[in-house]
């Protein structure tokens, strides 16, 4: 007989820019079992990428029928703005046309859509870096760039679900000569994409292993690639510095490829933050990196769909 208790299980499903991930997600303990990952087709129809998330639900749940994880509910984390009643609302990276009604339709269980950032930071409060810690500052730093307060354990989702911005909007600071202002957009240049952006703009060839190239070409002494790494830790650091000067985080939590890398980036990075928090006092808070890897959005993911039922 399957386990009725209260520690039962959920679908976590994590879609990302490049691959969907997804397991069934022991609440008690953060366990992920049945994971499986496909590429996402982001070149591909809307349509088809959101029967591939139905598939891969449907496929974990299969892997269920002789566990003694009875499923709950399915989770799913997706790159987008997500409102509070979880409801998607924009189309960033792909739209997902029905995804509700398609994975409902194949699963025949509740389900919940969280914006990714926000589960990932769910998932460190409970069973990563974040736990044991009354508040602290999620940031993902990878392609993109999103953050999450977490207070008392809980993501904090602003009055609409919108709190996950940090450098997506337009800043402005007068020119040189002070003859006008310029206006620039930080997630271009601070981001994955903007720094192959940046590297592109500045005469650099195409890379072959996005930042991670840049991170080898500049640990083999190159100037250019070492200029844009500089300038995208520069810029990401000083708007982390000004969130702990805005919020006062007891911990600042790094995920995301370029939030979790051990290069220059990484290293400039906290300088930077460390330089830019106002009160002293505060500049040696904790930065770690976050604990739970690729799991954390599969995990998160379900994490939000049990505190939806």
């Amino acid at each position: 007989m399957k386990n009725r208790g209260p520690h039962r299980s959920i679908i976590g499903i994590d879609v990302g820019a490049t691959k969907i991930a997804a397991g069934l997600v022991d609440l008690a303990s953060g366990d992920v079992r049945s994971l499986m990952r496909i590429a996402t087709r982001r070149q591909g129809a809307p349509c088809e990428i959101v029967n591939d998330i139905a598939t891969i639900a449907a496929a974990v749940l299969k892997t269920t029928l002789d566990d003694v994880l009875d499923p709950l509910a399915v989770g799913i984390a997706v790159p987008e703005l997500v409102d509070i009643s979880g409801h998607i609302r924009s189309t960033w990276n792909f739209p997902l046309p029905d995804l509700v009604a398609m994975v409902t339709e194949r699963t025949r269980l509740p389900l919940r859509v969280e914006s990714d950032v926000r589960a990932a930071a769910f998932a460190e409060a409970r069973f990563g870096a974040g736990r044991a810690c009354d508040n602290f500052a999620y940031f993902s730093l990878g392609s993109g760039t999103s953050y999450t307060l977490c207070l008392n354990g809980r993501p904090y989702t602003g009055a609409h679900g919108f709190a996950i911005h940090f450098a997506s909007s337009d800043l402005a600071i007068p020119t040189a000569d002070r003859g006008g202002l310029s206006i620039a957009t930080p997630e271009d240049f601070a981001s994955g994409l903007g720094m192959e952006r940046l590297w592109m703009e500045r005469g650099g060839p195409a890379l072959g292993d996005g930042v991670q190239a840049l991170e080898t070409l500049a640990a083999s002494g190159d100037p250019r690639a070492r200029g844009v790494i500089e300038d995208a830790a520069s810029i990401a650091g000083r708007l982390i510095a000004q969130s702990v000067n805005m919020l006062d985080p007891e911990k600042i939590v790094l995920g995301g490829g370029l939030g979790c890398s051990e290069g220059l980036y990484r290293h400039r990075l906290e300088e930077h933050i460390r330089a830019n928090i106002w009160e002293r006092s505060c500049a040696d808070l904790p930065i770690v990196m976050a604990g739970l890897g690729e799991h954390s959005g599969i995990i998160g993911a379900a994490l939000a769909a049990r505190a939806a039922i």
